[in-house]
């Protein structure tokens, strides 16, 4: 069975039971309410004949350590309705706000809910409703693109983050984020083992001196009869020579890491950006850029402390504590195991405390990454919050964002506050605890006093040790928080991917061949309905429509920014998916109407597509797209500064700039979707002219709102609502009197209007 949703033993026996036959089942998807809103487990379910419609409550098994969930043991029955396929008309899904319903459109009568979901759910439901639909009209189901992978984690039930990487940030393994992380040590083994047995050593050192400061000195050498009775200079000379010792390990291990650490904090944040632009659009177009900032500056930093902090000092500290407890047990085992045991109690109090901070992080991350959000977005419309006078609108959101950090942030300085006091007044009382029971060992003579003082000692000594474990739980959550985040980024994969093999062809022709090509942003929700055409090589073709038909998508999917859902695109009788990168890039140029530049010199940003073009060839493509005389007039000519603390342009000096971007890079296909939306109508004949000349033996498809600069089109087409309505030459279309004539017409109308006005 092709399934969205397990379909459980428990369901299934509940199905059966009810006439179904499970291996005749097709598809089966949950939804999680029923019509008056209240959660309740109902699985929708087909065969070739029936759609069932199981409601209950799935009960789980208890759970056990850090699972939240585990399978589900049995299903506790509520209500099963049975509707025969022939008399279904079509599924589909009503979407509102927060909730979707499942609406069913029977062959007659009106139509009417079926189920109710989150609107989480609406995607999933969309494709089970295509396949219901297909089932009953008999048509083939093509799953070649069905998601089957599990898109929620089966142990907390939390959506993942990236569906491409089913890895959920609350259930992650910490000990698996550990190891990756020290695995990025892997070219400094050399290094990394000496500041191992450098800090081992250095402990031992530090451990060793108060066993002659305060043992051998008060028993063995100021103690009459004691084995070195008398030698207070050989014993201080000791003293002296390990803490010598100590300090010289410590500073050679300090500077090998302090060589080392940036080192891998370089790379990883390199690696973070080299990933982040090996992924596909649909990446950006989904992620906020504060957040996708934060991964790379702030996470980066939060790692950082575990390569400078929580790893040297963690090993030194282990060895200590376990140094300390070694020898504590050779002068008293009692006391020792006493120690132990409170130690014990504390890391465990330790560790649960951790857990509890891991998730405040998580949560303390995501306010901060919206917060950034925010600021971004305010910084980078500041043109439209000055236009509308929404300054005071703009200060309450940033401030309704910080009034939710610092509520988070509060509870975790709340709980630092709460619980580090604790743990130090627990130190104090074992420390006193172990000072009575040695006094009264050593007066009813079963210790010494030399082994007093320096159980004492060694007892102080577990405060550091206990003191890091107690803090660094919480620099961990932190590092662990921001890890499991950047490993997202890293193996997150692209949904534009290169063949394996991909063909290589440096000089296309431009003849493209659309094949029923279809393409959904969301699924089940398609944006490009099986449309087809064929553009010949040096040929000028014009796409026209209404906003949103879905123009700009097609010359997306032409260029593949995007991947098609359905049917195929070839470029010289090549599947554009067997296209190499490098040649598709190469030969294809696009200037699209949402402009963006640089920061830099005017010049650096025309030959961004040909960094090695020569300040003659910036120019000549400067004059191409009529940007030349403005930007001589700029203050330093073509090294003028642009972007961030540079001249501002405007919207059409910016388009300028960006034709003449895509003429240097001499595309043998060249795509311009609204290229001369933002000039006025002189400057737009201007470029018309540069782009007409640009033409010849080339591939020209263009998309524009104002058909009259496609009239001398070699071919035109109409798409409405991401369907092929039309396609011929201007004047065919005139004559044929369809969508291309009325759209033609009302402009011709407003000009008309303009001019009498």
């Amino acid at each position: 069975m092709k399934y969205f949703d397990i379909l459980t033993e428990a369901v299934s026996a509940e199905l059966s039971q009810r006439g179904a036959v499970s291996d005749k089942l097709l598809y089966c998807a949950k939804a999680d309410m029923d019509f008056e809103g209240n959660y309740i487990d109902v699985y929708i379910t087909f065969d070739s004949e029936d759609l069932y419609i199981l409601s209950g409550y799935d009960i789980y098994t208890p759970s056990k350590g850090r699972k939240k969930r585990h399978a589900v043991e049995a299903f506790e029955f509520s209500d099963c309705r049975c509707i025969p396929l022939k008399g279904i008309k079509r599924l589909y899904l009503d979407r509102s706000q927060n909730t979707a319903r499942l609406m069913l459109e029977p062959d007659s009568g009106k139509d009417y809910p079926i189920a109710r979901l989150s609107i989480g759910f609406a995607d999933k439901f969309e494709k089970f409703s295509q396949r219901v639909n297909q089932t009953v009209k008999g048509e083939p189901i093509d799953d070649t693109l069905l998601d089957e992978t599990i898109t929620r984690c089966p142990t907390c039930g939390e959506l993942f983050p990236d569906p491409n990487r089913p890895v959920c940030p609350n259930c992650i393994d910490r000990r698996s984020v550990f190891r990756r992380l020290i695995g990025m040590f892997g070219k400094f083994k050399f290094q990394i083992i000496t500041i191992l047995v450098l800090t081992v050593l250095s402990s031992a050192a530090a451990v060793i001196s108060p066993y002659f400061g305060a043992k051998l000195l008060y028993d063995e050498v100021l103690a009459v009869g004691g084995k070195f009775y008398g030698e207070v200079l050989f014993i201080v000379l000791v003293m002296a020579a390990f803490k010598l010792a100590e300090t010289l390990l410590k500073v050679v291990s300090g500077v090998i890491l302090s060589i080392i650490t940036p080192k891998v904090i370089h790379r990883l944040r390199c690696d973070i950006f080299s990933s982040m632009q090996r992924l596909s659009l649909s990446f950006f177009t989904s992620k906020q850029t504060g957040s996708l900032m934060s991964r790379v500056d702030r996470d980066s930093n939060n790692i950082y402390y575990f390569f400078t902090d929580i790893v040297p000092y963690g090993i030194q500290n282990v060895a200590k504590i376990i140094a300390i407890i070694v020898i504590m047990l050779t002068i008293s085992p009692p006391l020792t195991i006493g120690l132990v045991a409170t130690v014990a109690v504390l890391m465990i109090s330790q560790e649960k405390f951790y857990r509890t901070q891991r998730k405040i992080h998580r949560r303390y991350d995501i306010a901060m990454r919206s917060g950034n959000a925010v600021l971004s977005d305010a910084m980078n419309g500041q043109r439209v919050v000055k236009a509308f006078s929404k300054e005071e609108q703009e200060i309450r959101r940033f401030d309704d964002k910080n009034r939710e950090i610092y509520a988070i942030d509060r509870t975790i300085q709340s709980n630092v506050a709460s619980f580090y006091p604790l743990v130090w007044m627990l130190n104090r009382v074992i420390s006193a605890c172990v000072y009575c029971a040695g006094a009264w060992m050593v007066i009813n003579g079963h210790l010494l006093f030399g082994a007093l003082t320096a159980l004492i000692t060694y007892t102080d000594m577990t405060y550091e040790p206990i003191d890091f474990f107690t803090w660094i739980g919480n620099r961990w959550a932190k590092c662990a928080d921001a890890a499991s985040r950047m490993f997202e980024i890293l193996d997150a994969n692209p949904t534009v991917c290169e063949a394996e093999k991909p063909v290589s062809k440096p000089n296309l022709k431009g003849d493209i061949s659309l094949k029923n090509v279809s393409f959904e942003y969301e699924s089940g929700r398609p944006i490009i309905k099986n449309v087809s055409f064929d553009i010949r090589a040096g040929q000028m073709f014009g796409i026209v429509g209404k906003t949103g038909a879905g123009k700009s998508t097609i010359i997306n999917l032409m260029a593949r920014l995007y991947d098609v859902t359905g049917g195929e695109i070839t470029i010289d009788g090549v599947p554009i998916k067997q296209l190499s990168f490098e040649d598709l890039r190469h030969n294809i140029g696009i200037v699209s109407q949402e402009t963006y530049l640089f920061i830099g010199t005017v010049a650096d940003n025309i030959r961004y597509a040909r960094p090695d073009a020569s300040m003659d060839e910036v120019i000549e493509a400067a004059k191409s797209a009529n940007a030349h005389e403005f930007i001589t007039r700029l203050p330093d000519g073509y090294n003028t500064r642009i972007g961030d603390g540079g001249v501002s342009l405007s919207g059409g000096e910016r388009q300028r700039i960006s034709i003449a971007r895509a003429i240097i890079q001499k595309p043998n296909i060249l795509i311009l979707d609204e290229a001369t939306a933002s000039m006025d109508t002189r400057t737009e004949r201007k470029i018309q002219s540069a782009i007409d000349a640009l033409g010849k033996n080339r591939t020209v498809i263009s998309i524009a709102h104002r058909l009259s600069t496609l009239r001398n089109a070699d071919m035109l087409c109409v798409i409405e609502n991401g369907e092929l309505k039309e396609l011929g030459t201007h004047d065919e279309l005139i004559r044929s009197k369809g969508k291309y004539f009325e759209l033609y017409r009302l402009q011709s109308e407003a000009l008309k209007f303009i001019n009498t006005d």
